[in-house]
């Protein structure tokens, strides 16, 4: 059962984490709990796996990023090298194995023009193991809220 501390800083925490010097003191105070509470209950959360990441998310257009999803069909006694090889890059996030054709998906991005994003794709394309690769560029954008209220 969570409690209602708990409860209070989880949802406050996915709908508005202030841009301050002091976020989670902040958050705190709008919701009437301690800066030390609010830490105590994220980091809490954190150790038991239920929170899995507390960071900003960015309007990469706005800040002069280009970017794509990619599926790429690799050999499976590739795969975790070729995965690993790829997620160095450091604009890759959300590298996963999946069933299918396409049996590695990520996003890539890159600071400028997507000919940026097209010329580290066909890098990708060029690792040991990689069969194919396909870029999926955003054509409208969709932006949603996800919240889990508890």
């Amino acid at each position: 059962m969570v409690k209602r501390i708990d409860k209070l800083v989880l949802d406050a925490a996915q709908a508005d984490i202030p841009v301050s010097s002091r976020p989670f003191a902040d958050l705190g105070a709008k919701i009437g709990v301690s800066e030390t509470e609010v830490l105590k209950v994220l980091k809490a959360y954190k150790k038991k796996g239920v929170v899995r990441r507390i960071g900003g998310s960015f309007e990469t257009r706005k800040l002069g990023f280009s970017s794509t999803l990619a599926g790429a069909r690799v050999k499976p006694a590739r795969l975790a090298a070729v995965a690993e090889e790829i997620s160095k890059f450091p604009g890759v996030t959300h590298c996963y194995e999946r069933e299918g054709e396409m049996n590695l998906w990520f996003t890539v991005g890159v600071r400028g023009t997507m000919a940026g994003v097209d010329k580290k794709i066909a890098s990708f394309r060029r690792l040991p193991g990689v069969e194919k690769c396909y870029s999926f560029p955003v054509k409208k954008m969709f932006k949603i809220k996800t919240m889990f209220p508890l």
